[in-house]
């Protein structure tokens, strides 16, 4: 859990207390993956992965402070472009950066944009034997009930086994493959706050949702992370709002936000139905 998360920025100040699930929400253009993306630039690394996704990142004057630690941002600014590495064409990504903070937070923090998941392209290895390793087979049984088997990663790839069948994830639907590359990157890489923006495409069936925002609050309980927050225009929040009796919702506005705790979501979506 996270004691305190104010973000300001734009001469906005937002104020948060007690997280552990965050549903961010609010119309197209109100600014939600903007805010996420300046809670993880207190993490300098995310910016590689901000880059990969769109290319560029440009924001000032802005500040983040997690549970009493602050993070001050005077300009965060970067962009990938390409140059020409030789006369026949061949391209290579150049990139500038300039990341201008003070401060820093001892807890490390990732995002993640489920729509830029790529199908990994896989070497004609089908049929091969695959020896899993140790950690291989603890993230195995860390999520088989999710996925109602086995996943071993073998060498750079994903497979999933169930009995005696071995399939590339590439195969299994866009909907499982993205959530174990997502899984396994909380598992590998193990961040002590998960920011995901537009959850939605992740591309799973609500049922298949629901039960990925189970399996966070029962992580977050278990310890191994401290908050979850993502943004959403989709029923998202509403499968949050009846798993996670703790969970918190920010609807952002042009002109301002509002916070809502579980029951006062519900009772919303009671009343508007």
């Amino acid at each position: 859990m996270l004691k305190k998360l104010s973000v300001a920025y734009d001469g906005h100040s937002i104020s948060l207390e007690n997280v552990t699930t965050l549903a961010v929400l609010g119309d197209n253009g109100v600014g939600k993956t903007a805010f996420l993306e300046r809670i993880a630039l207190t993490n300098e690394e995310n910016i590689g992965t901000i880059l990969n996704v769109k290319g560029s990142v440009n924001y000032e004057n802005f500040s983040v402070n997690i549970d009493d630690e602050e993070v001050k941002c005077g300009s965060v600014k970067a962009e990938r472009t390409r140059e020409t590495l030789d006369n026949i064409g061949r391209w290579a990504p150049f990139e500038s950066r300039r990341y201008i903070c003070e401060g820093n937070t001892r807890y490390k923090v990732d995002i993640i944009y489920p729509y830029a998941f790529l199908t990994p392209i896989h070497e004609p290895h089908y049929g091969v034997a695959v020896k899993p390793n140790v950690e291989a087979m603890k993230f195995n049984d860390m999520i088989k009930g999710f996925i109602d088997g086995t996943v071993i990663p073998a060498r750079n790839d994903y497979i999933y086994q169930k009995g005696d069948n071995v399939i590339y994830l590439d195969n299994l639907g866009r909907g499982h493959s993205n959530t174990v590359k997502l899984l396994w990157h909380v598992y590998h890489n193990k961040p002590d706050i998960l920011l995901i923006d537009d959850i939605e495409t992740l591309s799973l069936h609500p049922k298949r949702l629901q039960a990925l925002l189970k399996w966070f609050t029962e992580y977050i309980r278990d310890g191994k992370l401290k908050a979850m927050l993502f943004t959403t225009n989709s029923d998202a929040y509403v499968y949050l709002a009846k798993i996670d009796e703790n969970a918190k919702f920010l609807l952002l506005q042009k002109d301002g936000y509002i916070v809502m705790n579980r029951k006062e979501v519900l009772d919303r979506l009671d009343f508007e139905d």
